[in-house]
């Protein structure tokens, strides 16, 4: 799954996701703290909008030997957002 952090236009690949967030790859270092929204595309095109904090962000290294970033994140309820929850997009992927 990859998808966009819409505050700062950045693309991600997501490594892992759960109910409570998601583990990602960039390009960039991310705050810790900081708060994003992440804009996601699904496998079947759906794209979804979810919000959470920055929780870690580590310097690694890609198969290639170039620098990445490996950032989790801890999603947090906006009862502003509409469309699918954490767990409506969990049971798309399956």
């Amino acid at each position: 799954m990859h998808g966009h952090v819409g505050s700062l236009n950045v693309a991600v690949k997501v490594r892992e996701m759960s109910l409570g967030g998601l583990s990602m790859e960039t390009s960039v270092p991310f705050q810790v703290g900081a708060r994003h929204s992440f804009s996601l595309t699904l496998g079947d095109g759906a794209s979804v909008l979810l919000t959470g904090d920055v929780v870690y962000s580590r310097e690694s290294k890609a198969a290639d030997g170039s620098i990445l970033y490996v950032t989790g994140v801890k999603f947090v309820d906006d009862e502003t957002e509409t469309g699918p929850s954490a767990d409506d997009i969990l049971d798309r992927l399956s």
